[in-house]
């Protein structure tokens, strides 16, 4: 039996697609969270569990920089890579120096410092550009840290993009598009807010 399906319900098809994408990609942003904050707690005795709060924005900001460090110029287990990856996320996403102080010091005794300013810098890069085309999309947010929560957006903006196709106006794909992302249960994020600056973004791109 033959099943005929018009453009519009392809589309749709398609667009339900994309979401699903999206919401698999915040569950796999909160998963490489937790997976190096237990690294670090197994082998350095640090409890950085605090960090999964923002599990998901974590994991939009340094997961890129997990494929920098392994990009083969370095040298280094896996225990050390998550060591220099919640080193990082502790620069942004926790205001408590004697934390980051303890994890500055492992990354010294692991001789690992000088790659980790390296880091620090293409995390200021990203983070620099980032917040660069979220002011440029004018979404107005209150400080660095508040852009720097909706740094999970980072992973899927291109898909965003390949959405912009659908049809729909930009405030019901928006809508979509936030209430997938919630629906994952790991985006720390309100959905009014997050639809808003998805609907910019989408304005934006357009």
């Amino acid at each position: 039996m033959e099943f005929l399906i018009n453009e519009s319900q392809l589309r749709l098809i398609l667009q339900e697609q994309d979401q699903s994408k999206m919401t698999d990609y915040m569950k796999e942003l909160h998963s490489f969270t937790s997976n190096i904050i237990n690294k670090v707690r197994k082998t350095y005795r640090l409890n950085l569990r605090f960090l999964l709060t923002w599990g998901t924005a974590v994991g939009g900001l340094v997961m890129p920089l997990d494929n920098f460090i392994r990009s083969g110029r370095f040298e280094m287990t896996d225990d050390q890579a998550a060591l220099l990856l919640v080193g990082i996320a502790c620069t942004y996403f926790y205001d408590n120096v004697n934390a980051l102080k303890k994890i500055v010091s492992k990354i010294k005794e692991e001789g690992l410092e000088e790659v980790f300013e390296e880091m620090l810098l293409k995390s200021k890069n990203l983070k620099n550009a980032f917040t660069k085309f979220i002011k440029s999309s004018k979404v107005t947010l209150n400080s660095t840290f508040d852009i720097i929560a909706y740094t999970l957006l980072i992973p899927i903006i291109t898909d965003i993009q390949s959405m912009i196709v659908s049809g729909d106006d930009t405030r019901t794909m928006a809508m979509k598009i936030a209430k997938r992302l919630i629906a994952s249960g790991v985006v720390s994020v309100s959905q009014v807010a997050l639809t808003e600056i998805i609907r910019k973004i989408i304005k934006k791109l357009s």
